[in-house]
């Protein structure tokens, strides 16, 4: 009979283990939200101007255990954006998650196709993406948001041969609670 309570108090102890970790963890969880608009430089050279979005990465702070560090892949929502409506102050988010708190030190937009659009003869042209991984560190907060708006560009550099329309980054601005924490360029 002793033997019977002590299974069943050990039954209990497990399964109370198990269990804490889970509320433990939902706890530990934070927003991370993406939004991308276009800078003003060849953009209004396109009547359409869509790209499509592979995923969105973000690589932890390595710390302690740096041999466990990877990135994490997200899966954008909308996949696919037509730039040339989202100028100036507008900007679409293309990801809004749920993740472990935490610290990371890169992001990277990964680009699967770009299709242009010219306004000036209506045919389609081929855009460059110069879009890679771009290092910066920040925090996702418990029970707190993140937010990186990235500020997308497209330049035209024709005038260079046998270069023509190129996809980059011009900036971003990271929010951590509602609250401006860095931008690039500064204002």
């Amino acid at each position: 009979m002793m033997r019977s309570g002590r299974y069943l108090f050990t039954a209990l102890l497990l399964l109370a283990f198990l269990v804490m970790p889970a509320q433990t963890a939902q706890r530990d969880q934070g927003i991370f939200e993406v939004r991308v608009k276009d800078h003003r430089d060849a953009i209004s050279d396109f009547s359409k101007l869509v790209i499509t979005i592979d995923e969105i990465s973000i690589s932890p702070k390595p710390g302690l255990q740096f041999w466990q560090t990877g990135w994490k892949d997200f899966t954008p929502s909308p996949e696919t954006i037509d730039l040339t409506q989202y100028t100036g102050k507008e900007s679409v988010r293309v990801l809004r998650a749920s993740i472990d708190a935490d610290s990371f030190d890169a992001f990277h937009l990964k680009i699967k196709t770009i299709e242009g659009l010219l306004k000036k003869n209506q045919r389609t042209v081929q855009v460059k993406n110069n879009l890679g991984p771009v290092k910066l560190f920040f925090q996702v907060p418990v029970q707190g948001e993140t937010l990186l708006v990235l500020d997308l560009t497209v330049l035209d550099l024709s005038d260079h041969p046998p270069r023509g329309y190129e996809l980059g980054i011009k900036g971003y601005e990271l929010y951590t609670n509602g609250k401006l924490v860095d931008k690039i360029p500064p204002a």
